[in-house]
């Protein structure tokens, strides 16, 4: 393990659960789950809503949490729960919050990730020792409030339309019809490499062709805004 972590009392019944596009809440997930002994799920695939204690794991869109997010926060039957969103190194917005109001557990902490943004194909980069102090809350939980964060004024401005104009999903000629694609959408918006107005640009079909047969492409307005003013802060709510 990266820590030295000690299995504590009530582990087995930790579980994770998290929402990916690109992959990077995937790796993420999958690394605390070593690290807490915990089983990892993908929310959007799971039937599984219960755990002593749950650490959903999830990236923000436009300062907001995502749409697969919603609707399995309100199904989540745990007793105690975490949070961890990643951040393309703009703004975090006031996820956090915003995801404790939707579940009935007992918040006990959370953290805000800095990673590469998925619209500029950036790496992870996640400094994993900065996760340390996230661990040991998970090691004794403790009962917490999260703090407010006003969000930008046009956050809450058509933030699917916005990203629908913005980013523009297309096939190749590497596509094979394979389905791939269709399966893996967590929205129900791709088909046969076509995307309709439910798509989120999670960019799960793109990640996860098998041919590669899907790219994307931001607009420059977009590209701009990404690349200005980043930032590299980790936000711990304890």
């Amino acid at each position: 393990m990266f820590f030295d972590v000690q299995i504590y009392k009530g582990a087995k019944m930790n579980k994770i659960f998290y929402f990916s596009g690109s992959g990077k809440s995937k790796r993420l997930a999958n690394f605390l789950g070593k690290e807490v002994c915990a089983e990892v799920f993908d929310l959007t695939k799971t039937s599984d809503y219960t755990a002593d204690l749950a650490i959903i794991v999830f990236p923000v869109y436009c300062q907001n949490l995502p749409d697969p997010v919603i609707p399995f926060l309100q199904k989540l039957k745990a007793k105690k729960v975490s949070f961890v969103a990643l951040y393309g190194q703009k703004s975090f917005g006031n996820v956090i919050e915003d995801a404790v109001k939707i579940t009935d557990s007992d918040f006990i902490g959370g953290v805000c990730v800095p990673c590469g943004h998925s619209f500029l194909s950036e790496k992870d980069d996640f400094d994993y020792k900065s996760f340390k102090p996230f661990i040991e809350r998970i090691k004794n939980p403790i009962s917490a409030k999260p703090k407010h964060y006003n969000k930008s004024f046009y956050a809450d401005f058509f933030p699917a339309n916005r990203t629908q104009i913005c980013v523009k999903i297309y096939k190749n000629e590497n596509c094979i019809n394979c389905g791939k694609c269709s399966e893996n959408c967590p929205m129900g918006a791709m088909d046969d490499g076509k995307i309709n107005r439910n798509c989120i640009r999670c960019l799960r079909c793109v990640s996860e062709c098998p041919e590669n047969a899907l790219q994307f492409k931001i607009n420059g307005f977009l590209k701009l805004y990404l690349t200005c003013s980043r930032k590299n802060e980790y936000k711990y709510f304890f």
